[in-house]
């Protein structure tokens, strides 16, 4: 069972080795992935150019790839594949492949040719990826995608010989033989455009610096509780989802160890 000070060391070392991570992401959320990173300690590129990204990925440590930037597969293929020689950890964000089959044919063919370190999606993604069939109209998670969000996520990491997040009320993150349950988080969480995006992109960094399955527990235990605070201050001022947003991200920045320690929700079994 890991303790929550050696969750809270992953996160802290992002911010003492300031990992370059290059992102090929979903347009509708670039710049709040940028920031979050920014906030972690992280350095972001955010460079999508099929003529830039194989120079951008040498200099980098880590690759998240969102298929919401589907229209630049010709970049992701040649990022992946300069990631996979130099060994850098890769993270697939499946967002929209339980709606999309162009979305879903591509993100499964990726999988099976690199070697990609996590996949973080809903539990509706992660299921769509499994059968390969639509599961969803839209992007949203549903109650009924967090109920089997275990399942599903256990079969996918196995599959792929990767750690699979699916994000829900209760996150699971398993790498096939091992799962965290985090229970942080708040329902505000899913009135901002791009959540999931920017847990993603911190995967990266903290992957960056350790590929395992504790560091994706750690990422999602610091965002879901920085949301729970981010929250409860937007609450407190008697704002609104634009107002959480930038809160979030001070939260994220701000966020320490005691903090932590007294507000992660985890378990592992």
């Amino acid at each position: 069972m890991a303790v929550p000070a050696e969750l809270w060391a992953v996160w802290e070392r992002i911010s003492r080795r300031r990992p370059l991570v290059h992102c090929i992401t979903n347009p509708v959320t670039v710049n709040d992935c940028a920031n979050v990173l920014l906030a972690a300690g992280a350095r972001p590129f955010m460079a999508a150019h099929p003529d830039e990204v194989e120079e951008v990925q040498r200099h980098a440590d880590a690759l998240v790839v969102n298929m919401g930037a589907i229209a630049q597969l010709d970049s992701i293929g040649k990022a992946a594949r300069q990631a996979a020689e130099r060994g850098h950890p890769i993270i697939v964000d499946p967002v929209g492949v339980a709606a999309s089959s162009l979305r879903r044919r591509s993100c499964i063919a990726l999988l099976k040719e690199f070697p990609v370190a996590c996949v973080r999606g809903n539990g509706a993604e992660i299921r769509a990826l499994l059968g390969d069939t639509g599961t969803a109209r839209g992007v949203d998670a549903s109650s009924e995608d967090a109920a089997s969000a275990h399942e599903t996520a256990v079969q996918l990491a196995r599959r792929y010989g990767c750690v699979a997040v699916a994000s829900g009320a209760v996150d699971a993150v398993t790498d096939g033989r091992r799962t965290f349950s985090v229970g942080n988080g708040d329902a505000m969480m899913a009135r901002v455009t791009g959540m999931g995006c920017m847990l993603s992109s911190l995967l990266g960094a903290a992957f960056a610096v350790e590929n395992s399955l504790r560091a994706a527990a750690a990422v999602c235990a610091v965002v879901g509780l920085s949301g729970e605070q981010a929250a409860a201050g937007t609450c407190a001022a008697r704002r609104g989802p634009a107002y959480f947003r930038d809160l979030f991200v001070d939260t994220l920045f701000s966020l320490d160890e005691a903090q932590f320690m007294g507000g992660a929700k985890y378990s592992e079994g």
